[in-house]
């Protein structure tokens, strides 16, 4: 009989390590299952962020396109502008005298296109800025921040105009003064 509690003692011993090693199994393929599963979230946000990014590029190149179309309306328009002058002018004094007189309405129109094609650009390169900050925070965990620019800008100008009104108001009755003596 010794032996045969013996036996069912490894027996049951060997059970028990047979039945822990399966529950450690289990366990960890469990961790593995919900680490595999949440592996999908990355994967659909930076699908999401390809979208997003394809979409801005759409919108900046069809806005690029409508402003570069604009740019070479107004060079037509500059340049039939300067033949039509051309064409009225009396004498080379008056060509000359016109087509002068013509470049800074031409110019100021160019400065105008080009700095309507560079904002173009600039709020492109702010949309995809703020998609990949967001994209990024999501992805490591972190709340996006949540700033408000726009509002200390306009503290800070608010700030600035009462300091010169205060600074011109305390100015002006010593020049009166100055003034009257």
């Amino acid at each position: 009989m010794a032996i045969e509690n013996t036996m069912s003692r490894f027996a049951e011993k060997a059970r028990d390590q047979y039945e822990g090693i399966i529950a450690g199994a289990q366990l960890r393929a469990n961790d593995a299952a919900t680490r595999v599963s949440k592996g999908k979230k990355p994967v659909k946000r930076l699908s999401q962020l390809g979208s997003d990014l394809t979409a801005v590029s759409h919108r900046t190149t069809d806005k690029v396109l409508q402003q570069n179309t604009k740019l070479i309306e107004h060079q037509i328009d500059a340049v039939a502008g300067r033949l039509k002058a051309a064409a009225d002018a009396r004498g080379v004094r008056d060509l000359v005298g016109t087509q002068i007189r013509m470049i800074p309405e031409h110019t100021a129109l160019f400065v105008g296109d080009a700095r309507d094609s560079l904002k173009i650009v600039a709020n492109a390169g702010s949309e995809v800025k703020g998609l990949l900050e967001l994209t990024f925070n999501e992805l490591r965990g972190r709340t996006p921040r949540r700033a408000k620019p726009a509002a200390k800008k306009t503290a800070k100008k608010t700030v600035r105009k009462t300091a010169k009104k205060r600074a011109s108001a305390k100015k002006s009755p010593a020049k009166k003064t100055q003034a009257a003596a």
